[in-house]
C-alpha cells in the first residue's frame, strides 16, 4: 500500500508517536495549529496553551527559513535543533517544523572538545594562572554553568583564587571575603570539600547564604548575581587535596550525573596542573641553590685562595723591605697598606661565600646562621649587633630557612652600607597561641630614608618583600629621613609542629 493510501489516522499516529517534536503552523506561521506530545514536552507547555500563544514566542524562525535546512536555536538554557518544511496541499500549503532537544548531545560535544584542549592548555600555558583561566573558560562553555572559579591551597596553607570565568565571584577580594566568613563561623563548602575530598552539590545555596548573617561579607556580591546552585569538587593529586573547583548554576539547571563526571575529569586535570606548577617552583629553587653552591666553590677555590696567597706574599716582601739597607720606609708603609687591603678583600670574599653557601644555616639552622652573620658584621665593621632569638633551632623547612636568612642578611647589610648606624638589633620570636607564628625584626639607629622614593641602594627591599610573600607572610618597612629604620617580617603558621616533622621525616 502506498503512503498516499495509508489514510489520515495512520498519519496522525505517526506524528503523535514520533520522538521528535512536530508542529503544524498556520499558513502565515504566526500560530501553532497542532503540536505532538513530544513537541509539547520539549516546549514545556500543553497543546491548548501553545495554540493560545504566538509562535513567535518560541525561537523557531520558520517563516522565511529555507525548507529542509537544519538550524539550532536557544530556548532558555536548552538548545533546540529544528528543520522547517512546507507541505504543498490544496487549498493552501501547510507549514510544519520538526524539532528536538539537542542540549545534552551538544553539551557532550563541547565537553569532548574542552577536554581535548585541556591537556594542551595546561601543558603549554605560560603560568598556572593562564592555564586555569583558559580551563575555566572551556569548562563554563561546555557545561552551561553561569560561572566558575578554581581555589587552590598554596604551600603555606592559604587559599588562592586562580582561574575564573563568568560574573561570579567577580571581585579580586573573593578569597578575603571567604576568610572573613570563616572567621564568623560560616560553614564554607570549600572547607568541607577540602576536608572530606568529596564533591558536593547544594541547590539554592545562594539563597541560603543570603539568609545567613555569617556569610555577610559575601552578601554584597551575591545579591548582584542570579545563580542558584553551587557544585564544589576537590582537586586531588597523589592522594592530597590541593584545591577546589566551584561551579555556579542558574535555577533549574543544576548539574546532572554526566555533568559531575565531566567536572571530576576536569578537576583531575587542574590538580595535575597545580602539582606540576609546584614541582617547577621547587626545581627552579633547587637549581638556583645549586648555582649558588657552585659559585661559592669557585670563589673559594680560585679568588679566595689567590687573595690568601697575596696576603702571605705581601707580608713576606714587607719583612724583606724592613730588613733592607738602607731602610725603605715608604715601601714598607705601602706594603703594609697593601696587605691590609688584601686582608679586607679576603674578609669580604669570605662573607660573600657565606652568603652564597651559609654552611651554618644548613647544619645548625636559622638562629645559628644569623648569630654567626651578626658576629662577622661586628668583626668587619665594628658595629655592635644585639641579638634576641630563641635558644633552640626553629622547626623550619630548608627552603624557608634560606629565604628568611637572605632577608635578615640583606636587611643587616643595608643598615651597614646606607644607614650610618651605631647599633643593630635583630629580634626573632615565636608567637601565636600555638607558637607557630614567626616574627623577625631588624632595627638600626641610623639616618633612615623615604621608602617611597626609588633608591639604587635599596633595590634589595623588593627581593626581601618577595621572599616573605612567598612564605605567606607580611613584609613591612618603617623608616623616614633622619629616623631609625625597622624591617619586620611576620609569617603566620610557618613553624612546624613535631607531627609535621615526623610526617616529612625531616625534623631537626
Amino acid at each position: 500500500m502506498s503512503l498516499e493510501n495509508m489514510g489520515l489516522a495512520v498519519l496522525v499516529e505517526l506524528v503523535e508517536s514520533a520522538v521528535d517534536g512536530i508542529a503544524v503552523l498556520s499558513p502565515n506561521g504566526e500560530h501553532f495549529q497542532h503540536v505532538n506530545q513530544a513537541g509539547c514536552h520539549i516546549l514545556g507547555l500543553g497543546l491548548e496553551d501553545l495554540r493560545a500563544l504566538p509562535a513567535a514566542d518560541f525561537p523557531l524562525p520558520v517563516v522565511g527559513a529555507d525548507p529542509g535546512v537544519m538550524a539550532v536555536v536557544a530556548l532558555g538554557d536548552r538548545e533546540i535543533e529544528y528543520m522547517p518544511a512546507v507541505v504543498r496541499t490544496p487549498p493552501r500549503p501547510v507549514r510544519i517544523v520538526r524539532f528536538r532537544d539537542v542540549t545534552d548531545a551538544r553539551r557532550q560535544e563541547r565537553r569532548l572538545k574542552a577536554f581535548s584542549r585541556t591537556s594542551a592548555s595546561i601543558a603549554f600555558a605560560e603560568s598556572l594562572t593562564t592555564g586555569l583561566d583558559s580551563l575555566a573558560r572551556d569548562v563554563r562553555h561546555a557545561s552551561g554553568m553561569e560561572a566558575c572559579t578554581f581555589l587552590i591551597m598554596d604551600e603555606q596553607g592559604e587559599l588562592r583564587q586562580v582561574g575564573t570565568c563568568g560574573d561570579y565571584p567577580g571581585t579580586p577580594d573573593y578569597v578575603d571575603r571567604l576568610k572573613a566568613c570563616r572567621e564568623r563561623g560560616a560553614p564554607l563548602l570549600s572547607a568541607e570539600v577540602f576536608k572530606t575530598g568529596k564533591p558536593v552539590v547544594v541547590e539554592g545555596w545562594r539563597e541560603l547564604t543570603l539568609a545567613d548573617e555569617r556569610f555577610a561579607p559575601l552578601h554584597e556580591i551575591s545579591r548582584r548575581q542570579s545563580w542558584h546552585t553551587i557544585a564544589v569538587l576537590p582537586l586531588i593529586v597523589r592522594g592530597t587535596t590541593v584545591g577546589v573547583f566551584n561551579g555556579f548554576y542558574l535555577k533549574g539547571s543544576q548539574p546532572s550525573d554526566s555533568d559531575m563526571a565531566f567536572l571530576s575529569a576536569i578537576a583531575d586535570q587542574a590538580a595535575v596542573a597545580v602539582d606540576n606548577a609546584r614541582m617547577l617552583v621547587q626545581l627552579e629553587a633547587k637549581a638556583a641553590l645549586d648555582e649558588r653552591h657552585r659559585l661559592a666553590r669557585d670563589l673559594h677555590d680560585s679568588v679566595s685562595q689567590a687573595l690568601f696567597s697575596m696576603t702571605l706574599r705581601s707580608r713576606a716582601v714587607q719583612m724583606l723591605a724592613e730588613q733592607a739597607s738602607p731602610p725603605m720606609p715608604e715601601v714598607t708603609a705601602g706594603l703594609a697598606e697593601l696587605r691590609d687591603l688584601v686582608q679586607g678583600a679576603l674578609a669580604e670574599m669570605r662573607a660573600l661565600i657565606f652568603q652564597l653557601r651559609p654552611e651554618a644555616l644548613h647544619e645548625e639552622g636559622l638562629v645559628s646562621a644569623v648569630r654567626r652573620h651578626a658576629a662577622a658584621i661586628e668583626a668587619r665593621h665594628h658595629l655592635p649587633v644585639v641579638i634576641e632569638t630563641p635558644q633552640h633551632p626553629l622547626p623550619l623547612l630548608p627552603e624557608q630557612e634560606t629565604d628568611l636568612f637572605r632577608m635578615v642578611s640583606e636587611a643587616m647589610i643595608n643598615a651597614v652600607k646606607h644607614a650610618e648606624a651605631q647599633q643593630l638589633e635583630v629580634h626573632i620570636r615565636c608567637e601565636g597561641t600555638d607558637g607557630r607564628d614567626l616574627l623577625i625584626e631588624i632595627r638600626d639607629d641610623g639616618q633612615g630614608f623615604d621608602p617611597d622614593t626609588p633608591h639604587p641602594g635599596h633595590l634589595g627591599l623588593v627581593s626581601m618583600s618577595e621572599r616573605i610573600t612567598r612564605l605567606g607572610g607580611t613584609f613591612t618597612l618603617v623608616s623616614s629621613p633622619g629616623r631609625p629604620t625597622t624591617v619586620r617580617a611576620a609569617i603566620p603558621g610557618v613553624l612546624r609542629s613535631p607531627d609535621d616533622g615526623m610526617k616529612e621525616g625531616t625534623a631537626r
